[in-house]
């Protein structure tokens, strides 16, 4: 019987399966598996099971499947009540005299890798028109696999998929944002396409799809309006960045069953925290999703609202259940956060902290016009961390800030004096009472080191 108890850093894992560190962090940041505990320190500590579990998932792929399925299967399996682990029975001869169920699951499998392989194929294709802002070529290419394949197929697989490439590639330093910023364009556009083709609603239940103030990513909150409206459910699609007033001037004019809000980032995460409290209080029902709560259960814990998980179709489904227990569905009382206090103090003195660290006796160094989305990061997430109750979720911002620092070859000195001056702006401010926010931002840098000599 597996451990689930961390024992596990993540270079033993790296060690133990022969899986790179950064396969590791992707696999984990697309598809939620494995989800590894955190130290105090924000690091990763991985149990037995979590090896295992790549162990498992590794496997598969040597069997012929993508590991986007692999983990579509180890999902499948959870949510049916079974352990993955146990699922592991050594395949059956299949040249055994008359063993036809060996030969069928041998079908099923080739066929599934050879739909895996043309899905793959159609997405790196329309990626590289995409880069090459080649419109027609993207547009022929979409065509293509939206006559072979199923609709929900071709958005998750080829245009989500390479929309998140995509992103990984900017960050890396790989793409531009003109590129990214031109695949997302096209990708919405056919989506758009879609939805317009829907049917008018059949069933009832009126859907509210929002993302809170802070958050931009739009694109899987759209994926998730076509799957509702291909369901037969009305929908109304509001955006991105969307404040807590133009929330409340919707609710009393649309009277929605159901609020969806989404966030990727812990930065954009505590904005929903604070929507969710609003639409709880006007009786609606609240779900939600994104990656950053696909990361942290701590984080989806404080959330009001019933999480849908990592994976759209499923997010679609459990959408339709809570639709159909509406009148049942209870709102939840806001929970006293110790840190309200801290919060609106450190607001309402944002300005002479900011003052005190950009008024550096020598002037801003000029090398810090380079550090701009980190900046903005670090105050966000530290106040989000915060708004959620736990200030060393703060550790979750860490990776992101090392890579964008090593991919434009930004010195980490330069963010280390940056957080240096942080603490001293925040402890002559704010005195014992910043405390918690001097400790996120000594845990912020020591975790950035550690991701470094972890790269």
């Amino acid at each position: 019987m597996s451990t689930k108890t961390p024992s596990f850093n993540l270079k033993a894992v790296v060690r133990e399966t022969g899986i790179k560190a950064e396969t590791l962090r992707a696999w984990e940041r697309r598809y939620g598996i494995p989800r590894p505990a955190r130290s105090s320190g924000g690091h990763r500590i991985y149990s037995r099971r979590d090896i295992e579990t790549l162990r498992w998932l590794n496997q598969r792929r040597l069997e012929g499947l993508s590991i986007s399925r692999a983990a579509e299967r180890w999902q499948i399996l959870e949510s049916e009540g079974r352990d993955p682990l146990q699922e592991q029975a050594p395949a059956p001869d299949p040249y055994a005299y008359g063993n036809l169920w060996s030969e069928a699951a041998l079908i099923e499998a080739a066929e599934s890798s050879f739909v895996d392989d043309q899905i793959s194929v159609a997405c790196i294709e329309w990626t590289s028109a995409c880069t090459a802002f080649d419109e027609f070529g993207a547009q022929r290419i979409l065509s293509q696999a939206f006559a072979l394949f199923p609709v929900e197929t071709v958005c998750l697989h080829v245009l989500c998929r390479g929309l998140r490439q995509l992103g990984e590639d900017w960050h890396a330093g790989r793409a531009t944002t003109q590129q990214v910023a031109f695949a997302a364009s096209e990708a919405m556009q056919s989506i758009k396409i879609l939805l317009g083709a829907c049917p008018p609603p059949t069933r009832p239940g009126l859907v509210l799809l929002a993302c809170p103030h802070g958050e931009s990513h739009t694109f899987g909150l759209a994926i998730l309006q076509l799957i509702l409206k291909r369901k037969g459910f009305g929908t109304v699609f509001l955006g991105e960045n969307l404040s807590q007033s133009e929330m409340e001037i919707t609710l009393s004019g649309i009277q929605p069953d159901l609020v969806v809000l989404v966030s990727q980032q812990l930065r954009s995460a505590g904005s929903l925290l604070d929507m969710s409290e609003l639409i709880n209080l006007q009786g609606v029902p609240v779900a939600f999703g994104g990656r950053i709560f696909n990361l942290s259960e701590v984080i989806r814990s404080n959330v009001p609202g019933d999480f849908l998980g990592p994976d759209l179709l499923q997010a679609g489904s459990r959408v339709e259940s809570l639709l159909s227990r509406a009148g049942d569905l209870a709102s939840a009382a806001p929970p006293v956060n110790r840190f309200d206090d801290l919060i609106s103090s450190y607001r309402a003195n944002l300005h002479r902290i900011s003052a005190l660290v950009l008024g550096a006796e020598r002037g801003t160094p000029p090398e810090w016009a380079r550090l701009g989305r980190p900046f903005y990061s670090i105050n966000s997430a530290m106040m989000s961390a915060l708004r959620l109750g736990d200030p060393s979720l703060v550790s979750l911002e860490a990776e992101w800030i090392c890579t964008f620092l090593e991919s434009r070859n930004i010195p980490l000195s330069i963010l280390e004096e940056y957080l240096s001056l942080g603490i001293f702006a925040v402890r002559a401010v704010l005195g014992v009472e910043g405390e918690p926010i001097v400790c996120m931002l000594e845990t912020l840098g020591k975790d950035v080191r550690q991701s470094y000599s972890e790269s």
